[in-house]
């Protein structure tokens, strides 16, 4: 296998954090305006507002728990009892950071405040994922050879990674109240300190993802696999090197998110058997090991909704995708602190039980990172070629590209948002 790590971090050249920045988030805010154009004028045909559209399945209960806490609200006519139980499946990152820009908008009476605060959380992280993915594709493009070298290059890379991560299919979910934006900002920018071995950053922000969403195990995973390779050199090489106390930390560091609120849930829904036994009794989401998933995808092929359809392929395409980033991650292609989480996250997702409509918001991670340095050599090419001719091509190529992933991403927004009456 080639070895893709670099013996270290290099500086950022000037002006290219400000460069990505400021690009990704004037795409994702172009290509968040056009998501929201089809979806209110998809959604107005069948006589649902935007707000309709978005507030919709977990929404519901992100909002309810930012407002309640994880008790004192009902959630259907039928019920008498508050919510308790069932609310601790969600993890409080999202709606405890939801609460504290709704409270200045509460006190100033502003309308829908729970709402409007959830939509700025969900916009400022979705703009942070976006600035964090294309950081993370200029590291990749450090690994694989030179830097890029001019502003353009720079600006075409971060507008192509963007448009991956934001006009993907389901990527509607990101402006939504859900948690999916928070968790995937917090997820890019571990991983982009992790690779410019910044231990300690990577595992902060661990943390905080293991605060936001059960999944950031796949991050806590990296983080102990960095720290024993960390180890490990230090082993062989200790009369030069210094002992790895931040890359044993990390994982230390990034474990204390999940394990808190874990232990808190436990506790709190002791009668019925704790945290996981909520989970399998309200959502029927437990490890199977591909059990579910294989039953789903051979009962649904082809589906009779469309929705179960999309559901199907984005499982079965996912699971091809991390077979083929095999040969990615043994010639070097993408360094194995992507290709774990992602197909760990991967892994998880479908070996476990659960709403099977889900899946393709829930894997949205694992397709950016493994897609992530397929557009990074695309653009590279493009960039690097010396035929005019092929420099056409390429940007031909990436800009139809760009054209048709947008697209596919909003027609599946769509569809499984609107279209589609189960919960996603």
């Amino acid at each position: 296998m080639k070895n893709s790590v670099s013996a270290g971090p290099r500086a950022p050249e000037a002006g290219v954090p400000l460069t990505t920045a400021v690009v990704a988030t004037l795409t994702t805010l172009v290509t968040g305006a056009v998501q929201f154009v089809v979806m209110a004028v998809w959604g107005r045909r069948q006589g649902r507002t935007l707000h309709d559209v978005l507030m919709q399945w977990d929404a519901h209960w992100m909002t309810m728990i930012s407002e309640h806490g994880y008790s004192g609200f009902v959630m259907s006519p039928d019920q008498t009892d508050p919510v308790q139980w069932e609310s601790v499946a969600f993890f409080p990152g999202y709606p405890v950071l939801v609460r504290v820009v709704a409270a200045p908008m509460a006190v100033l009476d502003v309308a829908e405040a729970t709402f409007v605060a959830a939509l700025t959380v969900s916009t400022v992280a979705t703009v942070a994922m976006a600035w964090g993915v294309s950081m993370l594709a200029v590291e990749l493009w450090r690994r694989r050879g030179p830097s890029p070298s001019d502003r353009r290059t720079v600006v075409v890379l971060s507008a192509a990674v963007t448009v991956l991560a934001v006009g993907a299919p389901m990527g509607i979910v990101y402006w939504m109240p859900y948690s999916e934006s928070l968790f995937t900002a917090v997820t890019v920018w571990a991983l982009y300190f992790l690779l410019r071995r910044r231990f300690l950053l990577a595992g902060v922000l661990t943390m905080v993802a293991g605060a936001t969403r059960l999944t950031a195990t796949a991050l806590i995973l990296l983080l102990c696999a960095a720290a024993v390779l960390e180890l490990w050199r230090w082993w062989r090489g200790r009369q030069g090197r210094g002992f790895p106390v931040r890359a044993l930390a990390a994982p230390v560091v990034g474990s204390l998110g999940i394990v808190g609120y874990l232990s808190w849930a436990d506790r709190t829904v002791a009668e019925i058997g704790g945290y996981f036994a909520a989970q399998q009794r309200g959502w029927h989401s437990g490890v199977d090991m591909g059990a579910a998933t294989l039953r789903w995808v051979t009962g649904n092929l082809p589906g009779e909704l469309t929705g179960y359809t999309i559901s199907s392929w984005s499982m079965i395409l996912v699971a091809l995708l991390c077979a083929v980033s095999l040969v990615m991650l043994w010639t070097g292609r993408i360094p194995w602190q992507l290709w774990l989480p992602a197909v760990v996250l991967a892994g998880i997702v479908l070996g476990s039980d659960g709403i099977m409509h889900s899946r393709p918001r829930l894997l949205l991670v694992p397709v950016l990172l493994l897609m992530l340095p397929l557009v990074v050599e695309l653009v590279r090419t493009w960039r690097t070629a010396t035929r005019p001719q092929v420099a056409v091509a390429g940007g031909v190529l990436l800009g139809a590209g760009a054209v048709v992933w947008c697209v596919l991403g909003f027609w599946v927004s769509g569809a499984m948002l609107i279209d589609f009456e189960y919960a996603i």
